[in-house]
């Protein structure tokens, strides 16, 4: 009877809780689990950031774009030496627009500026936030082939909190202006 009575209670014993052992083995598994998810999640949070930033800098870039097409489709003397233009592919546009006023586009300092006659001095047209890489202007049709002019406008930008990743934004159109450089 002695046997049964020493072996209920080592049963009892062992069943009143946890060791320490049992508690430092669990504890160090939720740790690394919780450590786990939230490098995930910080992964996660980072990678939203960065798509973000670079969807806002491209819809400033396709704003931008949209300025400056508007602006060649009604524009001309695109290729005219006598103003100071010239064809080719640049990085800086000339041209006069509807309104009789030269205007002129640039790269400056990984920004988009413009320049019209009456105000000598460039103007960003791009946010703060974009930071752009590369402009390029293609100039087809020069007036003696009875086409009117084509600019093709070619860019690349990132945001500035993308900066770092080297996600490039590349937008690139193809305007044809309403009249021709007679």
């Amino acid at each position: 009877m002695k046997k049964n009575l020493q072996s209920y209670r080592g049963d009892k014993r062992s069943q009143n809780g946890f060791v320490l052992v049992d508690l430092l083995v669990s504890m160090a598994l939720f740790s690394v689990v919780v450590a786990i998810a939230v490098s995930g999640f910080i992964t996660i949070l980072r990678g939203q950031r960065q798509a973000a930033a670079l969807i806002s800098a491209s819809s400033n870039l396709s704003l931008t774009l949209e300025q400056i097409a508007r602006e060649i489709r009604n524009g001309h003397y695109f290729c005219d030496p006598s103003r100071g233009t010239a064809c080719g592919s640049l990085s800086e546009l000339v041209f006069v627009n509807e309104s009789g006023q030269v205007v002129a586009y640039r790269l400056q300092n990984e920004a988009i500026e413009r320049s019209v006659e009456s105000n000598a001095s460039f103007d960003k047209i791009t946010d703060d936030n974009v930071l752009v890489k590369y402009l390029l202007f293609l100039i087809e049709g020069n007036g003696n082939d009875d086409l009117p002019p084509r600019v093709t406008v070619s860019l690349g930008a990132t945001h500035k909190d993308a900066a770092k990743q080297s996600n490039l934004v590349r937008l690139q159109t193809t305007v044809s202006a309403r009249a021709l450089d007679n």
